[in-house]
């Protein structure tokens, strides 16, 4: 038996012609898309939970072709909102070629009844409830429409993703994951609606074996840790950041604002080889951040957010700080503000994103009710484009604004002045 697990090509850009013409001739942005890069470990990981017997191969669209002329036995995509367009022409090619296709991820658990359409089964949830069963009955020949995970996995049984899988030249960040759920439920993100609030994590030795393992296969990446919210619990940060530390490996991860709230865990984390936190700060204005969470978490901090962000840095670690435009509250004086935040403050690099109501989240179901949705294919779900009616701006100020930002945050001056800034950090650190 043969399965193909499959990464369809995303649309990681936006469509927007002049976007993409500064993206792609931006030298400044170098960094930004050095590290936009990567293949989560969804299909690794199912790779792992596949039968030794069962002939693997795994073909990420974004660095390689797909032969449809191959003889598989089973095709099974894995895909986000954005790659959803193209997962379902993959799916239907596959199966106009009688090859039996399964859809996973994100998107089909949000839309199963959609990817059915497309697919023989529909995997609902986390793999690894799922995957060892539905290859059981596939291989008996008895496949479901539907497989679903009745409770959250536990991540302490979770096996290794595969990263034999992989080819090391593609990739100049790999990512593994120590925890998933998230306690704040904001209303933008679908990441508390399919992995739960509860938080749950591998143990300290399952995740530095899998470390190790990346080092042996990939010998020049830095390492990603792609955790919704990593370090929610304080003791396991520390401990983990204890064990990373002789390995002498450089990493990124992704977590909240608070962490500058830890000095003692920044200098572990420093310590550990961790270079950037990605940290989402999505607006700048008290009423737009009060309406994402009922917590208000984020919205407390904001008076905080210039002395949290000095701490970080001053620690040596890079701050790329995500923000989203688009919020009801904001008008076109926002991409000003945002900009100015960005360069005041010497963020290591920043992501500046168009508020996204993707499937699931409150947001989507917010402006559904509203009748705010444009009519949009899934390919348009990239981050870059607008998808719904502004409030207080029109589509094309937003699209155009959202490109003068990146303008003024990617200029050469101000990388300029930014490596400035880090050489003096580092020369008083080292």
């Amino acid at each position: 038996m043969k399965i193909a697990l499959v990464s369809p090509k995303g649309n990681f850009l936006s469509n927007n012609k002049n976007f993409r013409e500064f993206w792609e001739e931006s030298q400044q942005l170098q960094f930004y898309k050095r590290f936009w890069s990567g293949l989560s470990t969804g299909l690794l990981i199912v790779g792992a939970l596949t039968p030794k017997k069962i002939k693997v191969e795994l073909i990420d669209e974004n660095v390689e072709s797909i032969d449809f002329n191959k003889d598989y036995d089973l095709v099974a995509l894995s895909t986000m909102t954005q790659q959803a367009t193209r997962t379902y022409e993959i799916a239907d090619e596959f199966r106009r070629r009688h090859v039996k296709v399964a859809i996973g991820g994100i998107h089909p658990t949000v839309f199963p009844e959609e990817a059915k359409g497309h697919c023989d089964s529909v995997i609902i949830g986390e793999a690894e409830e799922i995957w060892t069963q539905f290859i059981k009955d596939f291989s008996k020949g008895s496949i479901q429409s539907f497989y679903s995970s009745s409770r959250p996995a536990n991540l302490e049984q979770s096996p290794m993703p595969r990263y034999s899988l992989l080819r090391p030249e593609d990739y100049r960040i790999v990512w593994t994951q120590t925890t998933r759920g998230c306690p704040y439920n904001c209303e933008f993100c679908v990441a508390s609606k399919i992995f739960g609030t509860k938080f749950r994590h591998k143990s300290i030795k399952q995740v530095i074996r899998e470390v190790k393992c990346i080092k042996s296969i990939f010998k020049n990446s830095w390492i990603g840790f792609g955790d919704d919210n990593m370090f929610v619990n304080r003791k396991y940060a520390s401990e983990l950041a204890k064990n990373l530390i002789p390995l002498k490996i450089r990493w990124m991860t992704q977590t909240d604002i608070s962490i500058a709230e830890d000095e003692n865990l920044l200098k572990l984390l420093k310590k550990s080889g961790c270079y950037i936190l990605f940290i989402g700060f999505e607006s700048l204005s008290k009423r737009s951040l009060g309406s994402i969470d009922k917590s208000k978490f984020k919205v407390k901090r904001l008076h905080k957010y210039r002395s949290y962000i000095k701490r970080i840095q001053n620690a040596g670690i890079g701050v790329m700080g995500a923000f989203m435009l688009g919020f009801d509250y904001d008008n076109i004086s926002v991409f000003k503000r945002t900009a100015d935040f960005i360069i005041d403050n010497h963020l290591y690099a920043a992501q500046i994103t168009v508020l996204t109501p993707l499937p699931g989240t409150q947001l989507r179901q917010r402006l559904q009710q509203q009748n705010r949705l444009l009519s949009l294919g899934w390919d348009n779900y990239t981050f870059w484009d607008v998808t719904f009616t502004p409030k207080k701006m029109s589509i094309g100020q937003l699209q155009q604004g959202l490109l003068d930002v990146y303008k003024s945050v990617y200029s050469k001056d101000v990388l300029l002045e930014n490596d400035r800034y880090f050489k003096k950090i580092y020369k008083r650190i080292n």
